[in-house]
């Protein structure tokens, strides 16, 4: 139990504490402040109005009985951006499982559009133009050459929202319930709330990033700092001939269990089996914990992905260890292509 010279000393840490995020971000806003006549100026150089010419934005309809209508939702809305004549890229949950596309353009003009591609392991998506248009394209930049005293540029659809000028303040991975994980993912700040599918773009117009999610710690797990996690331009060069030609990645593809999970309370706890899936098929409930994948221990979500992955190609089976309600068991998982689970042979 406390004293109240106890109370006191943890009262004068957490006020520190405090301060050193209030200076932390008066230094932040200073820094913008104070750069941000010289980036407009580049920006100007760069001509804002064609980079905005590439920047589409893009609304989907999801069926009722998709897999991730429940999820994710039925409408959904982002941005794209043009990266050749046929293709638009964006974050792939807007598009995931659409029936319909539209894509808005900066005229106001509105195309039907098609999912032509969708990678888990990354998260980009692509679509294109049902109808011929002529659709003028941004450069694909370098995403390992951003520094951290770079100023960027968060550049949505003006129907979705207002550019913003940003800056990158760490690069961590980043870990999914979803089955999903980052090695370097881009994280930035200050927050724009338009940042779905949102292209980040470097001060010579070129992409660097893809809007992926809102992250409340951006700067580190320890200080709050709501800002942008965006999916780096790099990871899409290796697999952009297999997108376009294929639909998706044809190598390289992590096997798939069918699980959401959290590990916020020092442990592995499944919250979700997808029906249907690997894990549900074996007997995984909601509420199990996860100790073990092939004979080695797992702790959190970074080692259990990564345990679950080096096993191989989707196909090979999975061996979790699990506790439930205070018993030991194991289940063998014959993991798959999650794209098979989730799309359908011809439905793009």
């Amino acid at each position: 139990m406390f004293t109240s010279p106890h109370i006191a000393k943890e009262y004068l840490r957490l006020s520190k504490l405090n301060l050193i995020i209030i200076i932390f971000f008066y230094k932040f806003c200073v820094l913008i402040s104070f750069n941000i006549y010289a980036q407009e100026t580049i920006l100007k150089k760069e001509k804002l109005n064609d980079l905005y010419n590439s920047i589409v934005s893009i609304h989907s309809k999801i069926p009722d009985e998709a897999r991730t209508s429940k999820s994710l939702g039925t409408v959904r809305q982002g941005s794209g951006v043009v990266i050749d004549n046929k293709n638009i890229l964006t974050i792939g949950y807007v598009v995931l499982e659409a029936s319909e596309i539209s894509i808005g353009l900066i005229n106001g003009k509105k195309i039907p559009g098609r999912l032509i591609a969708y990678d888990f392991e990354t998260g980009f998506g692509l679509v294109s133009p049902i109808v011929s248009t002529k659709l003028k394209s941004l450069k694909i930049g370098d995403s390992s050459k951003i520094k951290m005293d770079d100023s960027i540029f968060i550049l949505p659809s003006p129907t979705m929202g207002i550019g913003s000028l940003a800056k990158m303040v760490s690069r961590r991975p980043f870990v999914g319930w979803w089955e999903y994980y980052l090695e370097k993912p881009i994280y930035t700040l200050p927050n724009n709330p338009a940042w779905t599918g949102a292209p980040l773009v470097n001060s010579q117009g070129e992409i660097v990033g893809i809007g992926s999610l809102f992250i409340r710690d951006a700067v580190s797990p320890e200080i709050i700092s709501p800002g942008n996690m965006f999916v780096p331009i790099n990871l899409l060069k290796p697999i952009m001939k297999d997108l376009v030609k294929y639909g998706r990645r044809t190598s390289n593809i992590n096997p798939y269990i069918g699980l959401s999970s959290d590990d916020n309370s020092g442990k592995i706890v499944v919250t979700k089996v997808s029906k249907d899936g690997p894990s549900y098929k074996v007997g995984i409930k909601p509420d199990d914990v996860i100790t073990g994948v092939n004979g080695r221990l797992v702790n959190n979500l970074e080692s259990f992905y990564k345990t679950v992955w080096s096993s191989g190609n989707y196909g090979v089976i999975i061996k979790v260890d699990i506790i439930r309600n205070g018993k030991k068991m194991n289940f063998d998982i014959s993991s798959i292509n999650r794209m098979d689970y989730y799309l359908k042979s011809n439905s793009y």
